[in-house]
């Protein structure tokens, strides 16, 4: 097993949690449309994934959920407050990364997330100014799973797939990451990443 010289970490559900829930019961007193049929609107087709992937503009994101749902009395700046109010940090893992950077060359995140969600995160929870690179799908224009993404990361790490170790909440992130060739962990909870990364898991 190759010796790892870049760890990398997804955001969402694995350094921060979220909840987008939250949103939907604050943005459901705009509309007379029910929670279930606004959480599919957003995450049930393509929308919420093209936002992530940058290829909508806020506003164009914004006008087109204020179409689609009939939203009444909600401006573009309340409903991005709505929007982005779903974050909380996971706190099990401030002292970990921390860790980790003191052991390993290179601390990365990669995410799926869109332009507001990140300039959000960003400024509210310090956790993300540990990575030397992130690697953000609103930026890049593609999305985990595509392997371009994985492969960004690795040409900004400098190093093989097989001397970079990935933790995701996705299974499907997960595979992706080992077809690749990737040290990958799926992600449930600071525990198996302890053991791999500071136990026997990995090569000292």
């Amino acid at each position: 097993m190759a010796k790892i010289k870049v760890v990398m970490f997804d955001l969402g559900n694995v350094l921060i949690f979220f909840d987008h829930i939250r949103a939907v019961n604050k943005i459901v007193r705009y509309t007379g449309i029910k929670p279930q049929h606004i959480y599919g609107f957003f995450f049930g087709s393509c929308y919420a994934d093209d936002f992530d992937k940058g290829l909508l503009t806020e506003q164009q994101f914004f006008c087109t959920a204020k179409d689609n749902l009939g939203l009444k009395g909600l401006n573009k700046e309340d409903f991005f407050a709505i929007w982005n109010d779903i974050f909380w940090e996971n706190l099990s893992l401030t002292k970990i990364i921390k860790e980790i950077k003191k052991k390993f060359p290179k601390f990365f995140i990669i995410s799926n997330i869109n332009k507001a969600h990140f300039e959000y995160v960003s400024e509210k929870f310090p956790i993300l100014h540990e990575a030397d690179s992130l690697v953000l799908s609103y930026q890049e224009k593609i999305a985990k799973p595509d392997s371009r993404i994985y492969q960004i990361a690795l040409e900004r790490a400098g190093c093989l797939a097989q001397e970079a170790f990935y933790t995701d909440d996705r299974p499907e992130f997960i595979t992706a990451a080992k077809e690749l060739g990737f040290q990958a962990v799926l992600f449930c909870g600071p525990g198996p990443i302890i053991d791999y990364l500071f136990g026997s898991g990995q090569q000292k």
